[in-house]
């Protein structure tokens, strides 16, 4: 009787302790649930904070997320939750919340720290006295790309999640989740380089002249497009100020270009002028073209040029957004038509390129002033940048070595990288001299493939193939002259009008060779070279409207660097600075090992 009274005191104490740890569970996958709900809530508040550009309300704001995050994180991180997450009816909630309280801990924590130093230097006076040599200015460049990289893994990781799977109102709220942080990952993507060159030229110490190339990306280079336009800017311990702009035309009247310090041996590879101002970035690497922009200022006016940006049609949509719509000449360019108008409109508004370039000039100069004198709407600016569709990016170049290290650091250097590794970059080059590129698309992917195959050099390598699909999609009939002309040399092709010569640039990894290189599937000629120890194919290409051509390139390359090390690391495929974004992927069937 005792043993049966025990057994029993035993069974009730096993599922005593039973309902006691499915009560635990449920309470905290409960405050799970509801404290990721509350935070998406905050983060709806956040949005119209920043809308108002009411910066106690966002420090609030996000302090109000933080709070609830953190709460859901612990129960997310709790081991009998996890348990759970293993469950047929529940399981896919517990594990997207986990990603969603996880990944967005992170993604608010980085907007703390970023918000916090915004607020410091407003206080301590940012735009109204000198700030260069505050700690708070890199301190926010860093803060800056630490949430642009937390925000980038949050997207990424929320793209495994299925909403339409889920319970307990969550599919309704993650998926509100996932349609923020697509938007916030497009806007980090495009601000996070700017807000980088911005910070690193207000800290310059002293007086600094920097030349702002504005690239037409209608007519492509190496490292855009065309420069058509041109900006002046000088900072001064964090004053900017604008002391002269003009077009492509007024650069032409300051005279030729020495342009002794270009490599000799990249001289002659895509056939063009380097004393002329309009040509000298045909290489992908953009210090190249920017020591040419210094050297050609200071031979041509005897002013020391300290800097050189890169700008086009997609971040000059991002400064109309910022600053505003302006009226020039009766038209309203805003930054929701100001990359349609400049790499198209504009021709047919005004076909003489005087008036098209005056038009420019007083453009720039509003745009410019504006942007200068820090009438800036942080909220017009953010949505610019998520609306922003271009291929475009900032890259910059100092003359001083330890600024030019920032921007390498920080990726905005728009530099040839010298080092091994599986990188890949193409680029396109305009021979047609017109600005169908307006019209160009790029599909572009690279893959590696199988191992231990030599490479004619010495190194333990590997198959890859790059497999680019370029596409000219203007129309036959229709655009201003000025657009669809052709100047480059007659070799006999069959040239309607909307056709375009375009030079398809491929720079391979450090070490590697070429197994071959078709265009529609036939082996084709191509011109050879090296820079900055990549080797490199150009592919001249005709393109009639509506075509489209697909170019491949099967590569031997490295494993192993000089020091006998092995490579690794995912395939890195860097496409051209277009108008049109460029669609880029890429894939491995799979790390190799040293023989």
């Amino acid at each position: 009787m005792r043993l049966s009274r025990n057994k029993t005191n035993a069974i009730t104490l096993g599922v005593a302790a039973l309902v006691l740890f499915f009560l635990y569970a449920l309470i905290r996958i409960l405050l799970m649930i509801f404290s990721l709900q509350s935070a998406v809530g905050e983060v709806q508040n956040l949005k119209r904070a920043a809308q108002n550009q009411d910066l106690g309300a966002i420090s609030l704001g996000l302090d109000k997320a933080a709070d609830s995050l953190a709460l859901a994180d612990s129960s997310a991180d709790d081991f009998i939750v996890q348990l759970f997450g293993f469950t047929p009816i529940i399981g896919r909630d517990i594990k997207a919340a986990s990603v969603v309280s996880s990944g967005g801990r992170q993604v608010l924590q980085a907007a703390q720290e970023v918000t916090s130093l915004a607020n410091q230097l407003i206080k301590s006076g940012i735009g109204k006295k000198p700030i260069s040599g505050s700690p708070l200015i890199p301190s926010l460049r860093d803060g800056v790309g630490h949430l642009n990289k937390a925000i980038q893994q949050l997207n990424m990781d929320l793209s495994s999640v299925d909403e339409t799977a889920l319970h307990f109102g969550l599919d309704s709220r993650i998926k509100s989740v996932k349609e923020i942080v697509s938007s916030a990952r497009l806007a980090s993507l495009k601000l996070t380089p700017l807000v980088q060159v911005a910070t690193t030229i207000i800290e310059q110490p002293g007086r600094k002249r920097w030349f702002i190339s504005i690239q037409n990306l209608a007519e492509l280079r190496g490292t855009g497009g065309i420069t058509g336009a041109y900006a002046i800017v000088t900072s001064e311990s964090g004053e900017l100020n604008l002391e002269g702009y003009g077009s492509d035309k007024d650069l032409l009247q300051e005279g030729r270009i020495n342009f002794k310090t270009y490599p000799v041996g990249l001289r002659n590879l895509w056939g063009v002028d380097l004393s002329d101002w309009r040509d000298v970035n045909a290489s992908a690497h953009a210090p190249y073209a920017a020591q040419l922009f210094a050297d050609g200022w200071q031979q041509n006016r005897g002013e020391r040029i300290d800097g050189v940006l890169f700008i086009g049609q997609g971040v000059a949509s991002q400064v109309s957004g910022a600053v505003g719509p302006i009226d020039v000449e009766g038209i309203l360019i805003d930054s929701g038509n100001i990359v349609d108008f400049l790499a198209k409109g504009i021709y047919s508004r005004f076909p003489n390129v005087q008036d098209k370039d005056s038009f420019v000039g007083a453009l720039t100069s509003q745009m410019f002033n504006r942007f200068i004198a820090g009438k800036i709407s942080g909220s017009g600016l953010i949505a610019a940048a998520a609306n922003d569709k271009t291929g475009d990016r900032i890259m910059a170049w100092s003359r001083d070595k330890s600024t030019q290290r920032v921007f390498t650091k920080h990726l905005v250097s728009g530099a040839v990288s010298k080092a091994f590794g599986p990188t890949v970059t193409v680029t396109l080059n305009n021979a047609g001299g017109n600005k169908l590129d307006a019209y160009t698309t790029v599909k572009a992917d690279y893959f590696l493939g199988a191992c231990n195959v030599d490479t004619f050099t010495g190194y333990q390598g590997r198959k890859s193939r790059v497999t680019i699909n370029l596409s000219n999609n203007s129309p036959m009939s229709g655009l201003p002259a000025y657009v669809d002309t052709r100047l480059d040399s007659d070799f006999g092709e069959k040239r309607p009008k909307g056709s375009n010569r375009e030079l398809l640039t491929i720079y391979g990894p450090v070490g590697s060779e070429a197994a071959g290189i078709t265009v529609d599937g036939i082996e084709t000629s191509v011109v050879t070279g090296t820079e900055r120890n990549r080797p490199l194919w150009i592919v001249d290409l005709n393109m009639l409207p509506g075509s489209s051509k697909e170019i491949i390139l099967n590569l031997v390359e490295p494993i192993n660097n000089d020091n006998s090390e092995k490579l690794s690391g995912k395939p890195i495929l860097l496409g051209p600075v277009m108008l049109n974004s460029p669609s880029l992927s890429s894939s491995s069937s799979g790390e190799c090992s040293l023989r």
